[in-house]
């Protein structure tokens, strides 16, 4: 992080500073406090940190912000009106400060793996940063602003959000060069209502845009295909399916696909010129994200060969399409987050697995789908059968994923309460060469699940 000054934070954020200080860090962890630290605190709905400003102190604070109007402190203050909002004036002072582009990601599906490639395409040519893990909320972002420095040329930005507004107030701060939305899927509709309101939610991100600044949009989504002449700034479109788009893919049996310049304007690929790309990870999904990526890293200057290495560079691993053989299985965990979109393009891959063994399908409930979970849960379960052999489902919502898996005749559908249970009856089914698939809402925790079934040791 670069140096400020509290009287540059109080601009920033349009406070007050009492006291000089010399800044090179921010934290919102009063136990773990950096030298030249602004201590900030964020008030929850259930703990308000400005109860610990006093420990952040004794930590060694050299500044703290404070909503508390009344309260003084032995180090000098910053007094605004709301940490919160605050917190996010700072990152977009300190974003201005670094100069830099940002290249902002959202989307129902596929956000995380589009910043992962996205980072590894433009990391070839620039020095780039990307948020890191799932700090991609309205504390994450702004944290995540503020790691960059004067030398950071690109800083790709996820920014992820469940109700109207969350995305206004990030953008503002982010002010993106390039802001890619993946697609409008059914995540979050318990808050949003339906898709046209999660699309108006992820088209939010469009208005910190900078002046002359581009929006990247997937021309497969026909809510977005539809709104792309009445969005105010430049767009460019990517997809597979919608032949019209900018910039587009065409599939070959052996894994590789041609990215073919459709209408981009490119100084390294002319219209009607194409190049060959291949990814580490499966799934005609995830060639949709790395068209985002391509087109992104083509807007900016990248040639066809630092994005084609870029794209087969990048590895999933942890909870996050992971496929890897163990025990004599090959898993497939994708642990980390689930919605009806994401259920049906991972089933598809398990589709595509297990040789001649089976494939089976352990799929944990969707969260925060209101109204639409019943319809969800038997949308998953529908693919489930057409795209494996058996359905093992858990949580809340798994009697309506194994109605929906048998409407389409899936036999071998079961429900689970209890994962000992599931996981038991699964050790009895699964044989050596079968292919399994665990994904589910992170709530439900299903790499646990699969710790069980690989006799792995496993949190209580």
């Amino acid at each position: 992080m670069e140096r400020f000054t509290l009287a540059q934070a109080a601009a920033w954020t349009h406070g007050e500073a009492k006291g000089e200080a010399a800044l090179t860090a921010v934290t919102t962890d009063s136990r773990q406090i950096p030298p030249e630290a602004l201590f900030l605190p964020i008030k929850g709905e259930r703990f308000d940190a400005h109860d610990f400003i006093g420990k952040a102190i004794e930590n060694g604070a050299a500044a703290v912000m404070s909503h508390r109007e009344n309260e003084e402190y032995p180090v000098p203050a910053l007094y605004v009106e709301n940490t919160s909002q605050a917190l996010l004036d700072l990152a977009g002072g300190y974003r201005t400060m670094c100069g830099g582009k940002v290249v902002g990601v959202t989307g129902s599906v596929g956000k995380t793996t589009t910043k992962e490639l996205l980072y590894a395409v433009l990391s070839q040519g620039f020095r780039a940063q990307k948020t890191e893990g799932n700090l991609n909320n309205e504390i994450g972002l702004p944290l995540t602003l503020m790691r960059m420095t004067r030398d950071t040329e690109v800083l790709v930005a996820e920014m992820g959000m469940n109700h109207f507004g969350e995305l206004s107030r990030m953008t503002a701060a982010a002010r993106p060069n390039l802001a890619v939305i993946t697609n409008i899927g059914t995540s979050h509709i318990e808050f949003l209502g339906s898709r046209e309101g999660i699309c108006k939610a992820k088209l939010e991100i469009l208005e910190g845009l900078q002046e002359g600044g581009t929006a990247v949009l997937c021309g497969d989504e026909p809510l977005l295909w539809d709104k792309r002449g009445s969005l105010g700034c430049k767009v460019v479109t990517y997809g597979i399916g919608n032949s019209a788009c900018d910039l587009i893919a065409h599939l070959h049996s052996d894994g590789t696909f041609d990215i073919v310049n459709n209408g981009l304007a490119a100084a390294h690929l002319p219209v009607g010129e194409k190049f060959t790309a291949k990814l580490s990870i499966p799934g005609k999904h995830n060639v949709l994200n790395a068209l985002a990526a391509a087109a992104v890293g083509l807007l900016l200057g990248e040639t066809p060969e630092l994005i084609a290495q870029g794209l087969v560079s990048y590895q999933a691993s942890g909870m996050r399409q992971n496929i890897y053989e163990q025990d004599g299985y090959q898993i497939y965990a994708d642990c980390y987050n689930a919605s009806p979109d994401a259920m049906e393009a991972t089933l598809s891959v398990l589709g595509g697995m297990a040789g001649d063994g089976r494939r089976f399908a352990v799929l944990g409930s969707m969260l925060e789908l209101g109204d639409y979970a019943e319809e969800g849960h038997r949308r998953a379960g529908r693919a489930a059968a057409q795209y494996a052999d058996a359905l093992y489902a858990y949580g809340p919502d798994a009697a309506a994923m194994v109605a929906g898996a048998r409407e389409k005749g899936m036999e071998h559908a079961y429900a689970f309460d209890d994962q000992t249970a599931l996981v038991a009856a699964l050790r009895e089914d699964a044989k050596k060469g079968d292919a399994l698939l665990f994904k589910g809402s992170r709530g439900m925790r299903m790499e646990r699940a699969l710790a069980m079934f690989l006799g792995e040791e496993v949190e209580a």
